[in-house]
């Protein structure tokens, strides 16, 4: 199976969610900040014209795919990565790893109402989850550092955040060097909930894939990595 693509001159991980999480384990332990981002077709949409998301997408220490519309765009047709893909499976592991583990949570949103929701979802889900604070960013539009002192006073391990594009991708390539925290967790606004409207999903989702194919065109075909490299 294809460990790697390229996709608007983009490299992405593509492994599966057991490959995904042996690396996540490594990052808890680990002493500087690991860096893991669900990617989204509006994030790499957004990445053509700005710089700094295509920048942190690049950087990442794990890219994973969080769209069926990707791997359709890159013509990858492995029925278990489509099927982990579409069920989110990576997030469910990941927070079940992080519960399961007692490490401690901030989570980090746009508005007061968002950080409650994400909470909310996430507490329903994972019911022993050490979620020790949040921040909405609209709070610190004074002072950008609130947002880092509120965040390092709670000593985290994994910072979760559920902002929109490009807003995260922004204030993590402005932070990343303040964070006090074993993981961040670019989990996006639409990584948190699900379209309850299937039809209307179904149309948005060929939309979308239709301008990713458009702007895959500009980069010519996608080329995959050779499977025979190890995981890092």
């Amino acid at each position: 199976m294809i460990k790697k693509i390229d996709i608007l001159g983009i490299r992405l991980d593509n492994y599966t969610v057991r490959e995904a999480i042996r690396q996540v384990e490594n990052y808890m332990s680990g002493d500087a900040l690991s860096a893991i981002g669900r990617i989204s077709v509006q994030t790499l949409l957004a990445s053509e014209n700005d710089p700094v998301v295509r920048d942190v997408i690049s950087s990442l220490d794990l890219s994973v795919i969080g769209e069926k519309e990707i791997m359709q765009a890159a013509r990858i047709h492995t029925m278990q990565r489509i099927r982990e893909t579409e069920a989110d499976d990576f997030s469910v592991e990941f927070f079940k790893r992080i519960e399961r583990n007692k490490k401690k949570v901030f989570l980090l949103g746009g508005t007061e109402e968002e950080v409650r929701e994400a909470e909310k979802e996430l507490l329903a889900q994972y019911p022993k989850l050490s979620i020790v604070g949040g921040y909405a960013v609209e709070n610190s539009l004074s002072d950008p550092d609130a947002v880092i002192n509120e965040m390092n006073g709670m000593i985290p391990d994994v910072v979760v955040s559920v902002l929109p594009t490009p807003l995260q991708e922004h204030f993590f390539w402005e932070h990343k060097t303040k964070m006090n925290a074993a993981i961040w967790y670019g989990l996006g606004s639409q990584g948190m909930y699900r379209d309850p409207h299937r039809v209307r999903g179904f149309f948005k989702s060929l939309m979308y894939l239709g301008r990713l194919r458009n702007c895959m065109s500009r980069y010519g075909a996608v080329r995959p990595e050779e499977e025979n490299q190890e995981v890092r």
